[in-house]
């Protein structure tokens, strides 16, 4: 009997600790509780540390065009040939300027351990650049505030840019003039040795091409325009021959150019036949202006043909800095007469970076570029 009152008293001993410890656990839930949420906003405080010490100067770059609110649509990346990664923001300069967009930045770069090495404005004082480095100094960034137009697309001045001489080379020197913006158009010269090859290539990317005619210049024999070319002294039927010729060799070109042509493009006879064999075949024809007595132009609106005349050489007289300022200069007071602009460069390999130098120097002003045939669509021609 006395063993089992012991038991019985054992129980009753358990069951009331037991009953105690779910007492203390219900009047320390709050508590207990309030821990476990202070341990978990610890951890998450923990965890955005670690992810603060892991960004880098993009990083504050993109918080950058966020608090400007820049649209996607404004913001592009790309590498540099020093391979620094570079950023362009386009900002309104109705909404801000560019000292503001300038001290935001810094602003971030401070909070991620960026240094500013240094920081520029160009001339027109619509751009700055600012040049960064990493906290580790092992990656370069630049940052490019640029001032866009307000204004829409339908205000913009359409830009055609036609690069002439195409067909001496492939290789490496093509796939560059090829990667740039397809809206560029290849002017190729027949019957050389990679003519065709020229052509195929530049559709392939999406360009427009054009049939580079050779014609007669006032310096001839000492500027020869090259094989099979257009002179004065031809008859009809060879002139209208040798047209036919180029189009058949070069069936995908939607148009044509003339490559010198300072004496043959005042000619009447000549340009009667050129242009003829040009409208038969549906081609546009674009005069180069290599004379101020050209009647190309005048002679193709009469006979109601797609057509335009260049009105600006952007690599003459070279490619220096000074040039290129005074080409855009020249651009910018065009704009303000027309809508419609078309310029003409060549395809060596120094003036392919000048053009390439060119293309980001126009980023931002109020130009939309366009192939030749955008120029020239709906166009009425030009009755005199």
């Amino acid at each position: 009997m006395t063993s089992k009152k012991k038991k019985k008293k054992n129980h009753k001993i358990f069951y009331l600790i037991f009953f105690v410890i779910i007492i203390i656990i219900a009047l320390n839930f709050g508590n207990i509780k309030n821990a476990i949420n202070d341990f978990r906003n610890n951890s998450s405080k923990i965890s955005i540390r670690k992810s603060a010490s892991k960004k880098s100067v993009w990083d504050a770059i993109i918080e950058t065009k966020k608090l400007l609110g820049i649209s996607d649509n404004n913001f592009k990346r790309h590498k540099t040939e020093n391979n620094a990664i570079t950023a362009t923001l386009y900002i309104s300069s109705d909404e801000m300027d560019l000292n503001f967009a300038n001290i935001i930045l810094s602003g971030q770069i401070e909070l991620y351990d960026g240094k500013i090495l240094n920081g520029t404005e160009n001339d027109s004082k619509n751009k700055q650049i600012i040049t960064i480095l990493d906290k580790n100094h092992s990656q370069k960034y630049v940052v490019i505030f640029r001032y866009r137009n307000t204004k829409n697309d339908e205000n913009k001045t359409q830009l055609a840019i036609v690069i002439d001489d195409f067909g001496n080379f492939k290789g490496n020197l093509l796939e560059k003039f090829c990667s740039l913006n397809k809206n560029i158009t290849f002017a190729i010269l027949p019957d050389l040795n990679h003519s065709t090859f020229a052509m195929q290539r530049a559709v392939e990317k999406n360009h427009e091409t054009m049939i580079h005619i050779p014609m007669e210049p006032i310096s001839y024999p000492k500027n020869n325009p090259g094989k099979n070319a257009i002179y004065v002294h031809l008859e009809e039927k060879t002139i209208r021959q040798r047209m036919q010729h180029y189009i058949e060799q070069l069936p995908l070109c939607v148009g044509a150019n003339n490559h010198m042509g300072s004496l043959a493009t005042t000619d009447q006879k000549v340009m009667d036949n050129v242009l003829s064999v040009l409208q038969n075949n549906g081609l546009y024809f674009i005069d180069s202006r290599t004379s101020a007595a050209s009647i190309a132009y005048k002679t193709a609106s009469k006979m109601g043909m797609l057509t335009f005349e260049t009105n600006l050489f952007l690599d003459t007289p070279d490619t220096s800095n000074e040039t290129m300022k005074n080409k855009i200069s020249q651009l910018k007071s065009l704009a303000k007469n027309r809508d419609k602009i078309l310029v003409i460069t060549h395809c060596t390999a120094e003036k392919y970076k000048y053009l390439k130098k060119f293309l980001v120097e126009i980023e931002g002003l109020n130009f939309e570029l366009v192939p030749v045939s955008k120029l020239l669509k709906n166009e009425l021609p030009e009755i005199l």
